[in-house]
């Protein structure tokens, strides 16, 4: 009886034996995968048109939730092996389709709801193994600080004050969405466009990151400034003054939502962070013209947010 027990659990630890092994082979293979393809094999960012992947991201995004234009990038550099001349509009407009799951409303007059499916779910869909997949999470790694600049790729310096603002805001930006529903890509690129990266008199002295007036709802503490108004033409205003960045933040979201006209034209309406930025300009938040007389406040808020790839702050709230 004693010989069947020990005969038992020597069969026992030799299968347990064997699935470690099983499995660190596992892990040896992956992580030989990753090495030979961090040292062998780059995306080309030169040949790649990052401005076809972010306008083909933010038409798949119309009137539904924020697509990740990287993640469209990346996975066509391993299924066209680099050749990106093979990708086409219909492709990669069906590629973002993938991203997307709509739940139907049972209220005909409700529009549908719409949740994204992650990068592993789609890569699964798409049959990738796992060489393939590895792959996808390098090139991402190529495209973590490329941003697009007059529809060229540009090169985002790692640890600049740029970035380190970006950064500092980023935490408030998100919660500003989760509570009012305003993208942190609009936060954060209203705050670079209104502050100057932080570096304005308003914003050193009053806190105040994104020109909110001190009109007659305000009561606190305010400071009187100089500013542009329409193009070239320059005036005096009261300016709210806040105690910090946190405040500030804070109130740049209680502000819109308690002006009806931001609602009246859309801002809480939008889907992403383009439909968003029109609305606000629609608004009249921002005065800013062209030297033809032209409102431009919203074609400087999508700039500021594809040249720094704030919108992919936007789909990470709505993932």
């Amino acid at each position: 009886m004693e010989g069947r027990l020990r005969i038992k659990k020597r069969k026992k630890k030799t299968k347990k034996n064997f699935r470690l092994i099983v499995l660190i082979l596992a892990v040896l293979m992956v992580a030989e995968i990753f090495h030979l393809i961090s040292v062998n094999d780059h995306l080309n960012i030169e040949d790649l048109n990052i401005a076809f992947y972010i306008e083909a991201a933010d038409d798949a995004s119309q009137n539904r939730i924020q697509i990740n234009w990287q993640y469209l990038a990346a996975i066509d550099c391993v299924r066209y092996n680099h050749d990106f001349s093979k990708a086409d509009y219909q492709s990669v407009i069906a590629l973002a389709n993938l991203f997307v799951v709509e739940k139907p409303s049972s209220d005909k007059n409700t529009p549908p709801e719409y949740r994204l499916r992650s990068l592993p779910a789609v890569m699964g869909k798409l049959a990738f193994t796992t060489e393939q997949k590895a792959k996808v999470y390098h090139y991402l790694q190529d495209l973590e600080y490329v941003g697009l600049v007059n529809n060229k790729a540009c090169f985002l310096e790692k640890e600049s004050a740029k970035l380190e603002f970006i950064d500092s805001l980023t935490g408030e930006a998100m919660s500003g969405y989760y509570q009012y529903g305003i993208f942190p890509s609009i936060t954060i690129a209203q705050a670079i466009l209104e502050s100057g990266w932080g570096t304005s008199v308003l914003s050193v002295q009053g806190h105040n990151l994104f020109g909110i007036k001190a009109d007659s709802s305000w009561e606190g503490k305010y400071l009187t400034m100089k500013t542009m108004e329409y193009y070239n033409s320059q005036t005096c205003a009261n300016f709210r003054k806040y105690q910090n960045v946190s405040e500030c933040m804070q109130d740049h979201g209680e502000f819109l939502n308690s002006n009806q006209r931001y609602r009246q034209n859309g801002v809480f309406d939008a889907a992403y962070y383009v439909e968003q930025a029109q609305a606000l300009e629609n608004a009249g938040y921002g005065t800013k013209t062209d030297e033809n007389g032209n409102k431009i406040y919203a074609d400087l808020l999508i700039e500021i947010i594809k040249q720094y790839n704030l919108q992919l702050i936007d789909y990470k709230v709505q993932s």
